[in-house]
């Protein structure tokens, strides 16, 4: 992948002279750097629409090291633009609460001078032009690369700001995938204020987070509740919540932290708590005052005496607002030695939701970007039934399901 990410309005790009600087700037990273020419910048140019180019540009800002705004009125005034700038943003936050610091990766160049304030997410950015001349901080850089005159300050521009993205990128943010870049907000929208009611009194405002918020229920044992285990399926677990890496070695990433991101890259408040009593009572609150419950469930966990009374009473409830995940392959997972037994004890704790249908359950994720991508799903998903005001809780009959479903096709797990 490209060492910066250019991100910059479409409609800019009919002026030959930004291709021209991109194009430089390109050469001189490469030559400071010592890099291939072809592994420096990333430059959207096909001006393409649909899931495969979203899906292209978000790899591309999911492991660049850099992002490179072109500033100018028309990138404030551009959609993609905005969500190419709130991707960017949920990996620095994403990496922020893995590691504790949010790296300064978003390095912008003033093309043009925007007219009036900076939206919040650029205004609250360090302003590097007082690094360069007084002329780039008044016209923009596209003066300077436009007229001669101004030669030798687009020079010197091009040796700082070079060695301005080359730093950043000596501390990049760690990778992260959006789940779905064509459903991320606009980060340069203004924020909508709430509508006032006829008596022309703003209503109070929400308590508890409502669909704004979700919670991340996660049903998992610590690595010393599983003896049982191999060495190679303990490394899957730690001490913590957050140490639970499910899909190691092919991703080594806690799934806490990725499913914490697809919260924010939504610009959803989120919580991470363990599996215990106080799920019921997130279960149970008031329609309108909702948050979103999403229980996330080891496979191995399930064997846990911890768990199987709390399973238990879970399998004969059913709520709007919640859903469960099981990142796992279930149909690889039972091939396994023990593969059976873990997906008996799992049908026989959870069967109710297995079989509700509906998106109630899903256990046919085989990798982290499958678990990424219906997570974001369910998300919208589960924030339509509570908009929809449906029933909060339903009691199935004692009995217990009378089938057992198979793992692929129509009415399969995950489908």
């Amino acid at each position: 992948m490209a060492l910066f990410f250019f991100s910059y309005a479409r409609k800019d790009l009919v002026d030959p002279y930004l291709n021209r600087f991109y194009k430089r700037l390109c050469r001189e990273v490469s030559t400071q750097g010592g890099l291939p020419p072809d592994s420096v910048g990333f430059m959207d140019r096909e001006g393409q629409s649909g899931q495969l180019w979203a899906d292209m540009l978000s790899e591309n800002l999911a492991h660049c090291k850099v992002f490179v705004p072109a500033y100018s009125p028309f990138y404030f005034a551009s959609e993609v633009s905005g969500q190419e700038w709130s991707a960017f943003a949920a990996r620095l936050t994403a990496h922020q609460e893995a590691n504790g610091v949010r790296p300064k990766s978003v390095v912008p160049v003033w093309w043009l001078p925007p007219r009036g304030e900076l939206p919040p997410v650029a205004g609250d950015l360090h302003d590097p032009r007082d690094a360069f001349s007084t002329e780039y901080k008044k016209y923009g850089l596209k003066t300077l690369v436009r007229q001669r005159r101004y030669k030798d300050d687009y020079e010197d521009f091009l040796d700082r700001y070079t060695d301005m993205i080359l730093k950043a990128a000596e501390t990049p943010p760690d990778p992260f995938r959006v789940p779905d870049l064509l459903s991320l907000p606009n980060a340069f929208a203004p924020a909508e204020p709430p509508a006032a009611p006829a008596g022309g009194q703003l209503p109070a405002p929400r308590t508890g987070g409502g669909a704004r918020k979700v919670v991340f229920v996660v049903a998992v044992g610590r690595r010393d509740d599983m003896p049982h285990l191999t060495p190679t399926e303990l490394d899957l677990y730690g001490d913590e919540l957050v140490d639970w890496r499910p899909y190691h070695p092919a991703s080594s990433l806690s799934i806490v932290v990725r499913a914490q991101g697809v919260a924010v890259a939504r610009e959803m408040e989120s919580q991470v708590v363990p599996a215990d009593d106080s799920l019921f009572t997130l279960l149970e609150g008031p329609a309108d005052r909702q948050c979103l419950v999403v229980l996330i469930v080891d496979p191995r966990s399930a064997e846990l005496p911890l768990f199987q009374q709390l399973f238990a009473r879970l399998n004969v409830r059913r709520s709007s607002n919640s859903v469960i995940l099981v990142p796992s392959d279930l149909d690889e997972l039972r091939k396994g030695p023990q593969g059976n037994q873990l997906y008996d004890r799992l049908y026989a704790s959870l069967g109710h939701w297995i079989e509700a249908g509906g998106g109630a359950f899903r256990g046919d994720l085989p990798s982290m970007a499958d678990f990424e991508r219906v997570l974001g799903q369910v998300l919208i998903e589960i924030q339509g039934r509570i908009m929809r005001m449906a029933s909060v809780v339903r009691r199935v009959e004692p009995a217990g399901p009378q089938f057992r479903p198979a793992l692929t096709g129509p009415g399969g797990l995950g489908r």
